[in-house]
């Protein structure tokens, strides 16, 4: 009978601990607020800034992400890892997705000293692909993938920001970095898949971050989306924190035209309706709020789920063999990735002027737990 009792007690806890890992309940709703606005400035990074970092620890990551949207409907993402934060690698990805959002998606993993970077300029080479910043306006980037070649010259519509460090997080816990190197560009260029040359325009975005540890110690979740309304483009990011002493990191980019009108941290960001991913078991929400209003400068925007187009599960993407990715799932974390395409609605205040905003747009969610 004791044995019995004992062995009911392991598998009992085995039991606890396997569904602790394997679902998460989804929350009701997620609010990042703060109780008073942190002035982020509106200055863009510097090449220095663009550049790679010399990063000291164990862990670290870099990596620069670029995406657009062409005037064919389709949509590309571009990501060049210096090191990976699921395997430590280098990488180079590429995803091509047609006007009905059904991705084509490239991956490389590249070997040490393929990828060289400078650490004074935005420059990189590698065999699967490049960034060059020729001036402060125009930067070109290309993929070379197996079965698909893309090179796009991108101008700077909307600027670039790097946000001030606010006295809310000590320094010495400043371990996540983030700057956006063009908040809207026009691209131009080429795409050639299965042997046909064709010609692309559209406008995009690009961004670039970095870390010092590795960054499921650093954050247990985020989402991150971007708006472009004309002429208005938003850019907003909810990060949450392991350490429980800091608070949520709550940035919002708005720029009109070509001018930065709000650099902030603080603002209202709703997230509603959740919903779990029947494979991944890891939720996002369907329904996000952003309400800012601070310095003649009011934004209340409404977004609302259209379609999940990508969900990735990092742990496969980490090089692990089959048991181990299974040792991992069970008993450690199951980190997953999600792009949403949304619809959203809602308006933009400047001067007491009320400029109505509709249209669509995407959001991410990165959930490293």
């Amino acid at each position: 009978m004791k044995k019995v009792k004992i062995a009911f007690v392991v598998l009992t806890g085995l039991s606890l601990m396997l569904s602790a890992c394997t679902h998460l309940n989804p929350p009701v709703e997620i609010s990042g607020k703060s109780a008073s606005y942190i002035d982020c400035g509106k200055n863009p990074p510097t090449p220095g800034d663009m550049a790679r970092h010399a990063l000291k620890g164990e862990n670290t990551f870099e990596w620069w992400y670029f995406d657009g949207r062409f005037e064919t409907g389709e949509t590309f993402v571009g990501v060049f890892h210096a090191r990976s934060f699921t395997s430590g690698k280098p990488v180079v990805t590429f995803s091509l997705y047609g006007p009905d959002w059904v991705r084509d998606g490239y991956v490389r993993t590249l070997e040490e000293g393929d990828m060289k970077i400078s650490g004074e300029d935005l420059q990189l080479n590698s065999s699967a692909g490049y960034i060059r910043r020729l001036d402060d306006k125009t930067v070109l980037i290309g993929w070379d993938m197996k079965g698909i070649k893309a090179d796009f010259k991108l101008t700077t519509l909307a600027p670039g920001w790097l946000p001030a460090r606010g006295a809310d997080i000590p320094e010495e816990k400043n371990v996540f970095y983030w700057a956006v190197h063009q908040g809207r560009n026009r691209i131009e260029g080429t795409i050639i898949k299965n042997g046909v040359v064709r010609k692309i325009k559209g406008e995009g975005y690009a961004d670039h971050n970095w870390g010092t540890k590795a960054i499921h110690k650093i954050t247990p979740y985020w989402i991150w989306g971007r708006i472009l309304a004309g002429q208005y483009t938003l850019i907003y990011a909810n990060v949450s924190h392991n350490d429980q002493t800091l608070p949520a990191v709550l940035p919002l980019y708005i720029a009109k035209g070509d001018q930065m009108i709000a650099g902030v941290n603080g603002v209202t960001i709703r997230q509603r309706n959740f919903i779990t991913h029947p494979e991944r078991k890891r939720y996002y929400p369907q329904n996000v709020d952003i309400d800012y209003a601070g310095d003649g400068v009011e934004a209340h925007i409404r977004i609302r789920h259209k379609a999940l187009v990508e969900n990735r599960d990092l742990v496969a993407e980490a090089g692990l063999n089959p048991f181990k990715q299974w040792i991992a799932r069970t008993f450690i974390a199951r980190p997953a990735y999600f792009r949403i395409i949304a619809d959203y609605e809602g308006a933009i205040v400047e001067g007491g002027v009320t400029t109505p905003v509709k249209g669509e747009c995407i959001y991410e969610i990165m959930g490293l737990m």
